[in-house]
């Protein structure tokens, strides 16, 4: 990589609908930049309990979309994972805390999950989000510029789009 870092990708099938869209964007990415296949963490469990439009198609993606803790919960996998990696740094792709519709997504969120993580494993680590300035559509030019084409972020999995979720209304005007 050009910073010298050597990144581990990861991702957490908790049970949402785009899962496999998700997961399918992200290999493609992962071997475009001959990282290998991502590390993969099955908590389909959370999905099937904790119901929401993200994860129950019989749930409003829009209205239902909150899912309690589901941040909170990538950032302990993170962490766990980092931390049997020797890594003390976790990556986020939160935007910009201007457009969080959920406690989840906050400022003050992230820096009680950092003291919280550090605490649980007794070694500081660092919870970077490289992205907080950004709006989507600032994310989308800058995936231009950086020739990334393989993204997906519809909630509702479908192809095309949906047009409908809050990750595609983001989309809007881009």
């Amino acid at each position: 990589m050009k910073s010298g870092i050597r990144p581990l990708p990861m991702f957490i099938d908790y049970g949402q609908i785009n899962a496999s869209k998700e997961y399918g964007s992200l290999q493609q990415s992962c071997e475009k930049l001959g990282l290998g296949s991502p590390f993969t963490v099955d908590l389909r469990g959370y999905g099937a309990g904790i119901r929401s439009g993200l994860t129950d198609p019989t749930l409003d993606i829009v209205a239902d979309a909150f899912t309690p803790c589901r941040n909170l919960l990538f950032i302990v996998m993170a962490a766990a994972v980092a931390n049997q990696n020797g890594i003390n740094k976790i990556v986020l792709g939160l935007l910009t805390e201007a457009t969080m519709l959920f406690p989840d997504q906050s400022d003050k969120f992230l820096l009680s999950a950092a003291r919280a993580i550090s605490d649980a494993l007794g070694v500081e680590m660092e919870i970077v989000v490289p992205l907080r300035e950004f709006h989507k559509a600032d994310v989308v030019r800058l995936a231009k510029e950086l020739n990334v084409k393989h993204h997906y972020s519809c909630h509702a999995g479908t192809i095309p789009p949906c047009g409908v979720c809050i990750a595609c209304k983001e989309y809007e005007g881009v």
